[in-house]
């Protein structure tokens, strides 16, 4: 006789398509205080957690407080600095007087060379005055002589 290396399949009580679980528990089994136990460690974890972002938000706020004090202080400098600006152009303090001097030592300097120039050329034109006589005399002179020496060739 031959043996079936499948035997058949049992007959069911039920029906088909019903949901049937191959194991009767399939649910692994809990210890409660086990459970109770991990639920407070994951709540401590939780808390430490909240703890950390709490702190971290607190110093924020402080490192942020301080940076705006900071800042306010700034504007402080500035705007007492554009007062202080203010209040000297209104007293006609503005120019800073190193700069004014050294323009106005560059501006007479300037006036001086211009005045020694206007000087040597009213000199220079008073001699070419005095001078133009003889100027004019070795002129003919030139003249007659370049005169003498065409007519000569």
């Amino acid at each position: 006789m031959e043996t079936n290396s499948r035997p058949e399949k049992e007959v069911s009580t039920s029906k088909q398509g019903q949901y049937r679980p191959r194991r009767k528990d399939t649910t692994p089994k809990v210890n409660p205080q086990l459970a109770v136990e991990l639920v407070y460690q994951e709540l401590k974890r939780v808390e430490a957690y909240t703890k950390r972002i709490e702190d971290a938000t607190a110093k924020k706020v402080q490192i942020d407080g301080e940076n705006l004090e900071s800042a306010e202080k700034r504007l402080k400098n500035v705007l007492s600095d554009f007062e202080r600006q203010g209040n000297r152009m209104k007293n006609g303090g503005y120019v800073d007087k190193r700069v004014s001097f050294y323009s106005i030592l560059c501006a007479v300097i300037s006036l001086l060379f211009a005045c020694l120039m206007c000087y040597l050329w009213v000199d220079a034109a008073k001699d070419r005055d005095n001078y133009k006589r003889y100027y004019e005399y070795y002129q003919e002179q030139a003249i007659e002589q370049k005169g003498g020496k065409v007519g000569a060739d």
